[in-house]
């Protein structure tokens, strides 16, 4: 959800894709010009391909989308991303909750994309001034409201095994959090 409100607040056009369609609500809330289901085989991810493609078109972007951001991999990644990111363009991977996968690097060859991968600490590190300005920028957008904090569900720490569960059975729908205050939960 993170993605798509800043993806939205910095001016972009966003494609959601959610394991299931009764997930799409909530990248709708969060501003998402379109929301599809990318499935968990390789009929669907084929189906999402398309899907990407005619609402790349839809939005006025015909060669694809400009970036990918990418949690998820496993197979999605070869079977529908690659192919959905425009010439030049680039996919950010920042997760990969459906396991890492081997990169075929035939398709990004032809289309001369990008793949950059996504951890701010060394980057902040080394750039304090414009992670500075980063932060700014987000602050910003959370004080003009473009941006919200956002938790789907709140457990305590004394179950944060059922947290890690929701997780790992691909149950949640936004940020899934385990809190220090035992005032703070909304499920127990």
């Amino acid at each position: 959800m993170a993605t798509v409100e800043l993806a939205k607040a910095m001016g972009a056009k966003v494609i959601a894709g959610v394991s299931t369609l009764d997930k799409g609500d909530l990248p709708l809330s969060a501003g998402a010009d379109t929301v599809l289901a990318y499935g968990r085989d390789r009929k669907a991810h084929k189906q999402f391909k398309l899907d990407v493609k005619a609402a790349c078109k839809e939005l006025d972007h015909p060669q694809g989308a400009s970036l990918i951001v990418d949690v998820i991999h496993g197979d999605l990644f070869q079977d529908a991303l690659v192919s959905s990111v425009r010439p030049l363009g680039k996919i950010c991977l920042v997760g990969f909750v459906a396991g890492q996968k081997p990169i075929k690097p035939g398709l990004l060859l032809i289309k001369e994309a990008s793949i950059v991968g996504s951890l701010w600490g060394r980057w902040a590190r080394e750039n304090p001034v414009e992670f500075r300005n980063n932060m700014n920028e987000i602050f910003g957008f959370m004080k003009d409201g473009k941006i919200k904090p956002r938790a789907d569900t709140i457990f305590s720490l004394d179950n944060y095994i059922k947290a890690f569960e929701l997780f790992e059975n691909n149950e949640g729908k936004g940020n899934t959090v385990i809190s220090m205050n035992a005032s703070q939960h909304s499920k127990l």
